[in-house]
């Protein structure tokens, strides 16, 4: 490993998970249906998986004209891809952002999220560095034994595939994985199937695996790796029973869904509109739709159509109230009250003096957290853009 890692020039972003056995094309419906839900235009977009070699992580990362020009930008401004990543594969998901940018605005950071939830962040930049000075994208890499500069390339030379997010089902899953793994979908017998394929091969000797990336279990020295106990049956059981699970969900969430919009609120102010459902943080699928960095067609259900036209490129977001701090996340770990004290800073908005601090609300993105003292509420906007303040000031006097 190069022990001083040189910046790559370009800016990079995506997710690291351990390599393992799951549907690929599946996870690339699933990124594919979320990014449709924030209007993105995903006609050329594509998931890029490469597989390290010398290490069992498997990098994930969209290509195509949805990232945009700043890749950094895109992963960091949609943190709930690493959230609904982390409900379809059987590991800790790593998502990063790293954006080497002219001097003075270099930013690293990454998050850590494993069943739908954040459970670690970091970030550091030229405007607010770490405190003992270390870049946390840098600081992994090093902890991984990965080069920044090949991460930043994708791993140039090592296994990839790649699925249209347009047309994700008509990929071979079997096919993908087999490619991943280094052989042809058909081994010696004809049938190889999933199940079968080896293990790749495990990180090297040393390696420092930080939190979320487990290094595999080295096999005991010139014994073969069992073979693995899963059957094809096994799968198709677990898969049925998956699908009756998820079909329920489906149910309650349509049915929540629909009693949400059919009382839902809204503002319209020069930035957009901003909805004020009747939910709570806890509930992000119910959200996430109404989080719209640019409206492109149609406004989300339960918002009046006859406005579409007029907020055409503008925004849509969320206002809601806040219970309990823990339910934002600054840094890597939940927001506790002194550290709101610590870090939050004054401000005024609609001739009222509250407390702000920029926050990440799991699953739906960065927004603003305000508070009067006594109650708090988010925004699904940052600082330095417009907030809606009679909207936030209605909320924090317990009238939303």
């Amino acid at each position: 490993m190069n022990e001083n890692p040189q910046l790559s020039s370009a800016s990079h972003g995506g997710m690291l998970i351990p390599f393992d056995m799951f549907r690929l094309s599946q996870l690339a419906a699933m990124l594919a249906e979320l990014l449709i839900g924030k209007a993105r235009n995903i006609l050329d977009a594509r998931l890029v998986a490469v597989r390290h070699e010398a290490s069992r992580v498997l990098l994930l990362r969209i290509e195509g004209h949805v990232v945009g020009d700043d890749a950094a930008d895109f992963w960091r401004g949609n943190p709930d891809l690493a959230l609904l990543t982390s409900q379809a594969v059987p590991h800790r998901v790593l998502m990063y952002w790293a954006q080497p940018g002219p001097v003075g605005k270099r930013r690293e950071g990454f998050l850590f999220a494993q069943r739908g939830q954040v459970i670690a962040s970091d970030e550091a930049s030229d405007e607010s560095p770490r405190a003992d000075g270390a870049w946390p994208v840098t600081r992994l890499c090093e902890q991984m034994r990965l080069g920044l500069a090949d991460l930043a390339d994708g791993f140039p030379d090592s296994p990839r595939v790649e699925i249209s997010l347009v047309d994700a089902s008509s990929y071979n899953d079997e096919q993908l994985l087999m490619t991943l793994v280094g052989r042809d979908a058909a081994g010696p017998g004809g049938d190889a199937g999933i199940e079968d394929a080896p293990a790749p091969g495990g990180p090297a000797a040393g390696m420092a695996a930080p939190a979320g990336i487990a290094a595999p279990a080295p096999a005991a020295a010139g014994r073969p790796p069992a073979p693995a106990p899963a059957t094809r049956a096994n799968v198709e059981d677990d898969n049925k029973r998956r699908a009756a699970e998820a079909a329920a969900e489906a149910i309650e969430l349509r049915q929540r869904a629909e009693q949400l919009q059919a009382s839902l609120e809204h503002v319209v102010d020069p930035l957009g509109i901003i909805a004020l459902p009747a939910a709570g943080l806890s509930e992000a699928d119910l959200l996430r739709p109404l989080v719209i960095s640019e409206i492109r067609g149609d406004l989300p259900p339960g918002l009046p159509r006859s406005l579409a036209d007029a907020l055409q490129g503008k925004r849509c977001d969320i206002a809601i109230p806040v219970e309990f701090l823990s339910e934002v996340f600054v840094e890597n770990k939940p927001l506790s009250r002194p550290e709101f004290q610590q870090r939050a800073t004054a401000v005024e908005l609609g001739g009222r003096s509250l407390q702000a601090l920029e926050v990440l609300a799991p699953r739906l993105g960065y927004g603003t957290l305000l508070s009067s003292g006594k109650r708090h509420a988010f925004v699904s906007r940052k600082l330095d853009q417009t907030l809606p303040a009679e909207v936030m000031l209605r909320i924090l006097d317990g009238q939303g």
